[in-house]
């Protein structure tokens, strides 16, 4: 099983850290990020989008984050980081982490574009959704009483934290924030976390 993914992707980290957690035997294959918008891109090879992260599995073939992150958990040792079915408050969680790591990224996506082509407006827009995001999460019962599961939803979730980070899109975050702060803190210090870090001077 081979997990093609660039160490910078937030989503390529977050199969990377589940493929850990869930101890999902997998051959990684790094791909250097400048490579993706390119006709040389070895992904290209296993998938016609081109993306990563892309798992190839035999006749399998996905791309995805929650997908193959999915399959790992089927693979892995047992250990569950999905919402049991039903659980709706769980996958409540895992949506809106996952609005808060899209948003980001479209908003850096934006800002590399030529100053003159870029949208003020959808800046505004994501900026605002993710300080509103932060500001739930900041409150949500498990966060502030230190007891969050290291699940899908909060993998996600500190990832897009992260992201934020950066990408320098929200310098100041942590500011008025002391109980996401903190967590965030303590996820840092996990074994997968720190298996699957950021790169020196990525």
């Amino acid at each position: 099983m081979q997990l093609y993914h660039t160490f910078t992707s937030p989503y390529a980290r977050t199969t990377r850290i589940v493929a850990h957690i869930c101890n999902a035997a997998h051959e990684p294959v790094a791909i250097e990020s400048n490579m993706l918008r390119t006709d040389t891109n070895p992904v290209l090879a296993v998938n016609p989008t081109g993306r990563v992260p892309t798992l190839v599995d035999g006749d399998v073939v996905l791309t995805e984050t929650p997908a193959i992150c999915r399959y790992l958990q089927a693979k892995g040792d047992g250990t569950r980081v999905f919402a049991a079915d039903g659980d709706w408050a769980g996958v409540r969680l895992e949506s809106w982490a996952t609005s808060l790591l899209d948003g980001a990224a479209l908003w850096t996506r934006e800002l590399r574009r030529p100053k003159e082509q870029q949208s003020d407006w959808l800046c505004g827009v994501e900026r605002a959704r993710a300080i509103r995001t932060l500001d739930w999460f900041d409150v949500e019962p498990g966060i502030r009483g230190g007891k969050a599961p290291w699940d899908y939803a909060h993998i996600v979730l500190a990832i897009g934290v992260e992201y934020l980070e950066f990408r320098n899109l929200i310098p100041d975050w942590r500011q008025g924030r002391d109980a996401l702060a903190d967590w965030f803190a303590e996820q840092q210090k996990r074994p997968s976390w720190i298996a699957c870090a950021l790169p020196p001077g990525a």
